[in-house]
């Protein structure tokens, strides 16, 4: 197990040096909503009190299956501070797991039939580097009931969703095009699988069918939540976790999938993929930072963003990463952006360590503050110089699915 982050880190270096920008387009979840953290709408000013905390996210893990017992769709349900709103994180089922070198390669769904819930969640866990306080596996009525308040939606599927029959027959289980889905209906598309059919083809039905849940969400002015606010209980079971998400603003993020065809990673020639391992650490850090592991000993950082454009956020974060910072929380804020990127520290060893940025980040300022966010040595806000240094402007972005 210890290896893994050492893998994580080798990945996210090989992220760094291809010097490659493609505009990610985070939820809105947390990186949108939580800027009350600091009571203030702004990056730049922090609060009077002596001590904040980075707000509650609570995770679950929802494994899909079919008709068969295997695992048809994996989903992660994470809730916005308050618990009103989140986003939904759809992640391929046939993921890569991040295992041992003394260990096969396999997919996160495969330990399904041999361990249940708790290998899949394990694996889930491991990949993307949070801890998952909740998990459930639900068949396609299962499923139904519980996203019940969903009621009818709109959606646009780019193809038939299909699944096999008794027998093995082939049959269509949606149209494709622009059509009208209850529960029922989103329970079955998500649950649908072929043998054969490589799963990415399946993944923009997927997104599409999670869009319509999104669409439920109730519309908000604001859904920031400032951390005094007393919330409702958080969210334990399935049908918990999509009362809170559906009162809200719900965002949806599918993690981009790569088909492993090397003999090495995938000697079976299985239908496998990898995920990209600075945007899983981005999309965490926005959306569930309270479910984020520390990999290391070294500093955690949180970064503010007054930018439009999250590829800055991608490489913002993967950059840190890449000289072992622990990244823990990513807003994004309404601030026009300084010249300049400011680090606020209050100990003598974080300013030391974060002196080791500049060669990735750019020129950095350096800003003693007394007061204390929990759980982070170091508060990043980034400038116009982080902006030079990728030497692509201020781009700009657009939001992922959302009501």
């Amino acid at each position: 197990m210890t290896a893994i982050p050492a893998r994580r880190r080798r990945r996210l270096v090989a992220a760094v040096t291809s010097s490659v920008l493609t505009v990610v387009a985070l939820p809105g979840g947390l990186v949108l909503g939580a800027n009350s953290l600091l009571h203030e709408t702004g990056g730049n000013k922090v609060t009077s009190e002596a001590t904040a905390v980075i707000p509650e996210t609570p995770v679950e893990l929802l494994v899909i299956t079919n008709a068969r017992k295997e695992v048809a769709s994996l989903a992660l349900i994470a809730i916005a501070p308050g618990n009103r709103g989140g986003t939904i994180v759809s992640l391929p089922a046939g993921a890569g797991a991040d295992v041992a070198k003394d260990v096969a390669p396999r997919r996160i769904s495969d330990m399904y039939s041999v361990g249940g819930l708790d290998a899949v969640r394990t694996d889930v866990e491991n990949l993307l580097n949070i801890t998952i306080a909740t998990a459930d596996d639900v068949s396609e009525t299962e499923l139904a009931a519980a996203l019940a308040p969903v009621g009818s939606q709109s959606v646009t599927l780019p193809q038939p969703v299909v699944d096999a029959a008794v027998g093995g027959a082939p049959t269509t289980v949606l149209q494709a095009g622009s059509i009208t889905v209850s529960p029922m209906q989103i329970a079955a598309g998500l649950a649908a699988t072929q043998a054969g059919t490589a799963e990415a083809t399946r993944l923009p039905q997927v997104k599409a069918l999670w869009t319509a849940v999104a669409h439920a969400g109730l519309a908000a002015a604001n859904t920031a939540t400032t951390i005094e606010e007393k919330a409702a209980a958080t969210p334990t079971t399935t049908d918990e976790f999509i009362t809170s998400l559906l009162a809200g603003r719900v965002d949806v993020w599918q993690f981009g999938a790569t088909l492993l065809n090397d003999a090495t990673r995938n000697p079976g020639a299985i239908d496998m993929y990898s995920i990209d391992g600075g945007e899983v650490l981005t999309v965490m850090a926005s959306v569930a930072p309270s479910a984020i592991r520390v990999t290391s000993t070294n500093i955690s950082v949180m970064i503010d963003l007054p930018f439009n454009s999250m590829a800055y956020a991608r490489e913002a974060v993967t950059r840190l990463a890449f000289m072992g910072a622990n990244v823990v929380l990513l807003r994004q804020t309404t601030d026009v952006p300084a010249e300049h990127s400011v680090v606020y520290f209050n100990d003598a060893i974080a300013r030391t360590e974060a002196e080791n940025y500049t060669g990735l980040l750019g020129p950095l300022e350096y800003v003693e503050s007394k007061e204390v966010i929990d759980g982070v040595n170091l508060r990043i806000v980034l400038g116009n110089d982080f902006a030079a240094v990728l030497g692509a402007g201020i781009g700009a972005t657009t939001t992922t699915v959302t009501k």
